[in-house]
């Protein structure tokens, strides 16, 4: 073999390898973006308990905040009057979605799909509301679940 195809064979090699690290990389944040694991989603972690307690402090008045309760993902919105809790996973392709509190409004970032607090649809691809689950303030704490 000679020096130009030793010298060739390398470079194809190193390209290829180039090539496939760049395509693992973009493949793994694709899938980290459509299914976030809970330490991206900002999620507590309280997977399996009856109730999950939140502090009022970590939920300020037009904010919201991701939970975990019995494996699904949840999302807490306060309001000056209310605090509610709805699935977050958008109808539409269970994508992780969000609060906007500007529009008031929890938004779907991939594909806009749009629910007011009550997860009825406002608009976008969304076939169905977003499932509610019980959120009250009890003694300076939201609870969300059955209990």
């Amino acid at each position: 073999m000679g020096e130009e195809n030793k010298r060739r064979l390398f470079l194809n090699l190193l390209v290829g390898f180039a090539s496939l690290g760049f395509i693992g990389g973009a493949a793994k944040v694709a899938f980290q973006f459509i299914w976030p694991p809970a330490q991206l989603a900002g999620l507590d972690g309280q997977g399996g308990s009856p109730i999950v307690k939140i502090p009022l402090s970590e939920v300020p008045v037009g904010e919201s905040k991701k939970i975990r309760y019995k494996g699904n993902t949840y999302i807490v919105v306060r309001t000056d009057s209310r605090v509610v809790a709805l699935s977050a996973s958008c109808t539409h392709l269970g994508c992780l979605i969000n609060w906007d509190g500007d529009a008031k409004e929890i938004i779907c970032p991939c594909h806009a799909a749009r629910f007011d607090l009550n997860g009825n649809v406002l608009g976008g691809p969304a076939p169905e509301p977003l499932a509610q689950i019980k959120a009250v303030i009890i003694n300076g704490d939201i609870e969300v679940g059955e209990g």
